[in-house]
């Protein structure tokens, strides 16, 4: 009997897992090395997917993904860096890659079809990107310290990008 009811359980939980429909899942994936780095990821919606990564001391990421199909990738080396992303409807994709001390980055975007990218290697400089509509575009280069970037881009097919250099 009870080898009976051991196999009635083990068709039972067999067949569920074949009629079960797979969910549309949210990833997050962040990997720090290094001391005192934070890193934050919040996701609402479906297929959303975020990786951080860290490395260095001091260090701060945050994601926010609302909506669906949306990717955000932030990279960090050094210290006292700050990267935000923030994402709301859907197939944005918004990628961060700093090195170097007390550097900020954010990036905001809302709409469909969005794609931002900060860039940035030196001290102390800031990069924002801002933007709301459908297929806009936006790139920030800085190299070298004390750089200031500020994109907004409200509407649709809008291409920006900013190379900034120097001490």
């Amino acid at each position: 009997m009870k080898r009976f009811l051991m196999a009635a359980a083990a068709a039972a939980a067999l067949s569920a897992s074949f009629v079960m429909p797979a969910a549309a899942q949210n990833r997050t994936v962040i990997t720090q090395d290094g001391s005192a780095n934070g890193a934050a990821s919040v996701q609402n919606g479906r297929e959303n997917r975020t990786i951080i990564g860290q490395n260095g001391r001091r260090n701060y990421s945050r994601a926010v993904q609302d909506g669906r199909r949306n990717f955000i990738r932030m990279e960090q080396a050094g210290s006292r860096n700050e990267a935000v992303t923030e994402q709301a409807g859907r197939d944005n994709l918004a990628v961060t890659g700093q090195d170097g001390r007390r550097l900020s980055a954010g990036i905001y975007q809302n709409g469909r079809g969005n794609v931002s990218g900060v860039a940035q290697i030196g001290n102390g400089s800031v990069a924002t990107t801002d933007q709301v509509g459908t297929n806009n575009t936006t790139g920030v280069i800085q190299v070298g310290n004390g750089h200031d970037a500020d994109v907004v881009q409200r509407g649709n097919g809008n291409i920006t990008v900013v190379v900034q250099g120097g001490q």
